[in-house]
């Protein structure tokens, strides 16, 4: 009986350990700044991300290899957010003029800024804003009281916004799926305001999937290029934010990461085989690279 619980032991052990297994990690920044929201270009060979290392938030372009390093933002009221026109040539950002947050987008080299869209809503209220695949429309979220966020699209043909998913509770961060047919979001709808947890909509009928269940929060969704994986953040009563992998379906729940200081912010290589996220290391935010896959 003895050996038998030993053997039942160690094959819990081994089983434990197994579901742990670390993979690769290289920080990218190793800055005293704070750098986050970082996401690959389409091709793979850039990545643009936020960062307060001048003083205030401005955005930033650096090669995938963390190397060569450009500011492509100056603004006196700072830039937020930002993330890529699906030509790789221009990147949409959030900044604020005159009290209101607006969207902006810019080229790579630092020309072309302009105004998209300004909202009606406070400084620095978080947009999470995001081109559709095919670069005619934009996701974002929009602040309308204290507790409560809604979705909407912005057709930039038509300079028109219409209402996504709207109701009184917190609906935030869509994100695109790579066919332009779905959004990812995540939500406080069923939870009472209290839990975040994800959700797919599809956006020819409105249907909503609920994808994650679990008592903790469960928040910024990313579509893997291929639409068939969803890396997103766990944060479980007591411990910081994790990321993890799902499928579509929301099953096949995958734990990527174990730090202690918390990792968050999850974005997937076009390849599939890689994760770039925001942790937090040492005494700041810094953009790492998770390998997946060799």
């Amino acid at each position: 009986m003895r050996l038998l619980f030993l053997l039942l032991f160690f094959i819990r052990l081994i089983n434990q350990l197994a579901a742990q297994a670390t993979f690769p990690e290289r920080n990218l920044t190793n800055h005293p700044g704070n750098d986050r929201y970082a996401s690959y270009s389409p091709d793979g060979q850039w990545i643009v991300f936020e960062s307060d290392r001048n003083g205030r938030w401005d955005i930033f372009l650096m090669d995938a290899e963390g190397g060569q390093l450009s500011q492509l933002t100056d603004l006196p009221a700072g830039c937020r957010r930002p993330s890529w026109h699906p030509n790789g040539r221009k990147v949409l950002f959030e900044s604020t003029r005159n009290g209101a947050t607006a969207l902006f987008e810019i080229h790579t080299d630092g020309s072309g800024q302009k105004e998209l869209l300004r909202l009606d809503t406070e400084t620095d209220a978080g947009l999470f804003a995001r081109y559709a695949p095919d670069g005619s429309r934009i996701a974002y979220a929009l602040k309308e009281s204290e507790t409560n966020f809604n979705l909407y699209l912005y057709s930039i043909v038509e300079d028109r916004s219409t209402a996504l998913f709207t109701d009184e509770y917190r609906n935030v961060y869509p994100q695109w799926h790579p066919s332009g047919k779905e959004i990812l979001f995540f939500s406080r709808h069923e939870t009472n305001n209290e839990d975040d947890e994800i959700y797919r909509m599809n956006l020819k009928t409105g249907k909503l999937k609920r994808l994650t269940n679990w008592p903790q929060h469960n928040f910024c969704p990313a579509w893997s290029a291929d639409g068939r994986r969803i890396a997103y953040v766990t944060s479980m009563e007591g411990r910081r934010p994790e990321i993890y992998i799902m499928k579509r379906n929301g099953r096949g729940r995958q734990r990527i990461t174990f730090n202690e200081d918390g990792d968050t912010l999850p974005h997937w290589h076009p390849g599939g085989g890689k994760l770039l996220i925001t942790g937090y290391r040492g005494n700041n935010f810094e953009i790492c690279e998770i390998i997946l896959s060799h």
